[in-house]
């Protein structure tokens, strides 16, 4: 269990319902009203669905639901975690046992709770990205010759997430995606049933796993009646994210009482590319006695942002427009600039006049289409001495630092994890991949193996260190205890001797073991670091203040800023080349929607004229000409126009 939280008191008094709604709009009471049934709620950007799903959470409770009763579905543990803790401060209760988090989350805790019915190890392990590939390769490397020319193992991980996101056989994802590949379709089919195997054998579940099993158990009767049964509402935020199965999941968790509300827009679906499907929205909608509400008053952005953006709503299927209230402000400003090296040149001087003018650097963004298009701006950004954080870099828990340490913990806690255990003994000196395969071939032979590795110095002098590092560490301990005997007795020298930005890494170590510390045991360390789709745990969230944010447009979803810059709004860069060859112009509309809607005062959309260096792209489609061109679609009215000379 983890360590109980005492940020702040509450009474555990619920707020009675009447005052609740005095603090709502008329769009967001009507929604919080809906007292049994199917709604939907669209959501436009800054309208307040956070807030709408918050007093959800805090009527149903004054309405005698209880907490338990309550699932609470998001995309982001932050999300998860913001709109519990202002449920619990707006309903002046304690919200004990609800259960809320990612879906990822909510899969897991089915999935360990239900074990038993699926034949699974209630202690499997969670595969993240990497973990993935490696196994991935081996697969491949088991089913493919050196000599032949096949696709890469990240390649394959791909198509075989498709086929699960998609429901589809690896056969269709071939003809539907990557027909140049349909030759190789049977060994493909090969490699994906070997990958299965190999998860099997090592008792391991991918994030796609965690909702396909699901979705198979709660197939089962019995265990869906069972969770249906005990959960009167289900509420879903970003319901245009999900995939097919989610909103599956989603049907089958309120298959009994029938209450369920889903909170998105059509308008901001952007991860078609891993499979979520904005026509889940549409499909809940032609549903029968569904309840459609719109929430549409804008509170994040100024009147003229505000027009800017609803003069651009995607489809616009559900007829939203949306109401401004904050003060006016100035007109949103397109830059014409010639490339990206003169862009990043403004952008750098713009900067430095917005925050000689008082606004902190923490309240201003610069969004792009890919990171690439980030790289001049950074260099120019450092030449001026403008302090600034990169959020579309590597994930904190995929770095390889922290990967390094976890693998300590995910052998203590499954000893049948052979990647981990091939990862932590090569970072010992003197053991490659030969040596390392040596000891887990006879590790899998051990009924415990944790024991058998601390008597593991009679394989040779090389391996007395890990007997050494093994002897220190015990299943009893929590997980920051490990970690940080780990790190004392091993893992700080191999750090320093094998990083060059190695005091960055130690911070990254102090700030593992700091959040270890909020956990008891190691399962639930594990599992909340496994299925978090959050940015919460990156070295960036716990740097001091006073940082300009650059970041992708997919990764600033959710986020907001007093300035927000958008760069290289120009055909090939964003639209993207590739989202257009492959016929998906609509999204990067949405892609596009999502950026502007994250500016509160000022934004600038930047343009280069003569195109991106990549003459065959970018370059090639502004000079010529394109009717993909993202600002022709804003009336000139709506914004003033700089050139840049």
């Amino acid at each position: 269990m983890k360590k109980a939280e005492k940020a702040y008191e509450i009474s555990y008094t619920p707020k009675d319902s009447s005052d609740l709604l005095k603090e709502l709009d008329s769009e967001q009471r009507a929604a919080v009203l809906e007292e049994s049934g199917t709604s939907l709620v669209i959501a436009g950007p800054g309208s307040g669905k956070t807030k709408t799903i918050t007093y959800k959470i805090a009527y149903l409770v004054s309405k005698n639901v209880k907490p338990y009763e309550i699932l609470l579905v998001t995309f982001t543990r932050a999300a998860a975690r913001e709109m519990i803790h202002r449920a619990q401060q707006v309903s002046h209760s304690k919200l004990d046992g609800m259960l809320a988090g990612t879906f990822h989350h909510v899969c897991n805790y089915l999935l360990r709770k239900h074990a038993h019915v699926l034949k699974l190890d209630p202690n499997f392990s969670i595969l993240d990205e990497e973990d993935t590939k490696t196994l991935v390769k081996h697969a491949r490397g088991a089913v493919v010759s050196k000599e032949e020319k096949f696709p890469s193992p990240s390649l394959i991980r791909k198509m075989i997430s498709l086929s699960a996101n998609l429901d589809k056989s690896m056969e269709d994802i071939v003809e539907d995606n990557f027909a140049y590949l349909y030759s190789v379709v049977d060994k493909l089919k090969e490699v994906k049933k070997k990958y299965e195997d190999l998860k099997v054998e090592q008792s391991a579940l991918d994030y796609d796993d965690l909702l396909n099993y699901t979705n198979d158990l709660l197939d089962v009767e019995e265990v869906r009646t069972e969770e249906a049964s005990r959960f009167k509402w289900v509420l879903v935020d970003e319901f245009q994210d999900t995939n097919k199965i989610q909103s599956d999941i989603v049907k089958k968790l309120s298959s009994v009482h029938h209450n369920l509300m889903v909170v998105g827009d059509d308008a901001q679906s952007i991860y078609s590319f891993r499979g979520a499907r904005y026509e889940n929205i549409i499909d809940i909608s032609n549903e029968k006695d569904v309840k459609v509400h719109k929430i549409q008053t804008n509170y994040r952005s100024s009147p003229e942002i505000v027009s800017l953006i609803n003069s651009v709503i995607p489809n616009n299927l559900f007829k939203k427009k949306l109401k401004a209230v904050r003060p006016s402000s100035l007109r949103p400003i397109v830059v014409s600039t010639w490339d990206s090296f003169e862009e990043a040149e403004f952008v750098s001087s713009r900067i430095t006049e917005i925050v000689n003018e008082g606004t902190p650097e923490e309240e201003i963004a610069v969004l792009y289409r890919a990171h690439a298009h980030s790289m001049d701006l950074q260099l120019e950004l450092s030449k001026s001495n403008i302090p600034f954080i990169v959020k579309s870099g590597v994930k904190f828990t995929e770095s390889r630092h922290v990967k390094d340490l976890l693998a300590f913990l995910r052998v203590l806690n499954n000893p049948r994890d052979t990647l981990s255990w091939i990862r932590l003994l090569q970072l010992f000196t003197g053991i490659g991949r030969k040596g390392a395969d040596v000891v887990v071939n006879a590790l899998q032979r051990e009924a415990d193996p944790v024991s058998f590795i601390k008597d593991i110095s009679k394989f040779g002098r090389k391996y007395e260190v890990v007997e050494d590092v093994f002897k220190e560490l015990s299943e009893e301990q929590s997980p920051s205890e490990i970690l940080e005997k780990v790190y004392e007795y091993f893992y700080s020298d191999y750090l320093a001797m094998t990083f060059n930005d190695f005091h960055d890494r130690q911070l990254d170590v102090e700030r593992l073991i700091e959040i270890a510390g909020r956990y008891e045991n190691q399962i639930d360390f594990l599992s909340d670091l496994a299925v978090t789709a959050d940015v919460d745990l990156k070295r960036e969230e716990y740097q001091k203040e006073g940082n300009v944010t650059l970041t992708t447009v997919h990764q600033a979803k959710g986020l907001e800023w007093d300035v927000v810059f958008v760069l290289a709004v120009n055909p090939g860069d964003f639209p993207s080349f590739m989202s257009l060859r492959s016929g998906n112009f609509e999204e990067e509309q949405r892609v596009f929607y999502v950026a502007i809607t994250r500016a509160r005062k000022q934004l600038y959309l930047c343009r280069q004229m003569g195109g991106s260096r990549n003459f065959v792209y970018g370059n090639k489609m502004a000079i010529n000409g394109s009717e993909y061109d993202l600002i022709d679609m804003i009336p000139p009215s709506l914004y003033e126009h700089w050139s840049v000379k």
